[in-house]
């Protein structure tokens, strides 16, 4: 995938959240949709923000050779 159809489809999803956020802020009371949006935000960028090191460290672990990545669950036995 070239750059500029990474940038169209990054403006695309930019457009469709910011739409999505103003249409809740239109729903919700006034008092206390603010606040009940503003966290829901906080919340939203920080699941993105995490999501997007994730990502990050996977491919620096694959470019530095280090294949292995962290397992969730029970360790194999070494007998």
């Amino acid at each position: 995938m070239n750059g500029y159809l990474k940038a169209v489809i990054g403006a695309i999803i930019g457009a469709a959240t910011a739409g999505g956020w103003l249409v809740v802020d239109l729903l919700l009371p006034e008092p206390i949709g603010d606040y009940l949006l503003f966290g829901i935000m906080g919340l939203a960028n920080a699941a993105i923000g995490w999501q997007v090191g994730r990502v990050l460290e996977r491919k620096r672990n694959v470019d530095n050779g280090n294949l292995e990545t962290s397992r969730k669950g029970l360790k194999t036995n070494s007998n």
